[in-house]
């Protein structure tokens, strides 16, 4: 069955005779006579009793009259949804949790400006749920990690024809402004013992740092298992806790320390599907290349 056949037995259905339905249809009486014998045939049963001056419907064609109108509403619903992907302005972009809101922010609101009619539809996740949502196609690109350094197994493989680099981040111990720590230039991890601790439970290398810490029998007295970066921020400002983080710049109220017996550091990058032809993701992901992080970076504070 092809569905000129069905609009054909509509239109005939609609109009009660073939001479008006091929008027409406623009098509030739035989053509349209020839459409509806190889329906008629297709499907077993005649569906007009022929020969009065108007065509009525068999008791086969009143039933198929239903499903006739069925298939053509839901082939002019399809339509109307496919029609919406040719408009689609919509770029869903998946974030680590780890990131910076406000960084984020200053990126999608700088995207825009340049590109006013795609709207960016933000999904927060951590590392593993960002790629299983990429390759379920619940997200069009994500910014995550594409490498960590500092672990004995790697748990990214980064592939330059479905990523890019955008900066990278050594971890560092931020403290507040308050804690004796902050005049140093410096700090061991056993340095760590009994001090008030923010966990970072959605970080990259939360699993290497508590092994670390384990190994070496430190025990930091934890206060607080944080799933995003602004509750840290603000805990660590109010003077709460220390934290192993990714650095940030110019972050008020609290200071960086390199950690002497710690080597971490992350490479943060946008990542998409093999042989995806997007060209809303490749004007998102070139945008996102030659950004300028660090300056933007101040701009959020």
């Amino acid at each position: 069955m092809d569905l000129y056949q069905v609009r054909y037995f509509l239109a005939i259905a609609e109009t009660g005779t073939f001479s008006r339905a091929a008027e409406r249809l623009y098509l030739s009486q035989p053509s349209l006579s020839t459409g509806i014998k190889k329906l008629e045939q297709e499907l077993g049963v005649s569906l007009f009793e022929r020969g009065g001056r108007r065509t009525v419907l068999t008791a086969a064609g009143r039933s198929f009259m239903e499903k006739a109108q069925v298939i053509m509403d839901q082939y002019q619903a399809a339509l109307h949804e496919l029609k919406g992907f040719n408009d689609e302005t919509t770029l869903r972009l998946g974030v680590l949790s780890t990131m910076r809101v406000a960084v984020l922010a200053n990126l999608v609101s700088s995207f825009q400006q340049h590109y006013p009619h795609i709207t960016v539809e933000l999904h927060d996740g951590t590392l593993e749920t960002l790629q299983d949502g990429l390759e379920r196609g619940d997200v069009d690109v994500v910014l995550t990690v594409l490498s960590l350094r500092g672990v004995s197994q790697p748990v990214v493989h980064a592939d330059s024809q479905t990523s890019t680099v955008l900066f990278r981040q050594p971890l560092r111990l931020a403290v507040p402004l308050s804690h004796p720590f902050s005049q140093r230039t410096s700090v061991r991890l056993a340095e760590l013992e009994g001090q008030p601790f923010i966990d970072r439970i959605n970080c990259e290398f939360f699993p290497q740092e508590c092994q670390m810490l384990d190994a070496a029998h430190i025990r930091p007295k934890v206060v607080y298992r944080a799933s995003h970066e602004e509750w840290v921020f603000s805990l660590i400002q109010a003077g709460l806790g220390l934290c192993i983080m990714p650095y940030w710049q110019g972050i008020p109220g609290m200071v960086y320390l390199p950690v002497s017996d710690l080597d971490f550091e992350r490479t943060i990058g946008l990542k998409w599907r093999p042989h995806q032809q997007s060209e809303l993701v490749q004007q998102f992901c070139h945008f996102a290349a030659s950004y300028d992080w660090q300056s933007k970076e101040h701009a959020a504070l």
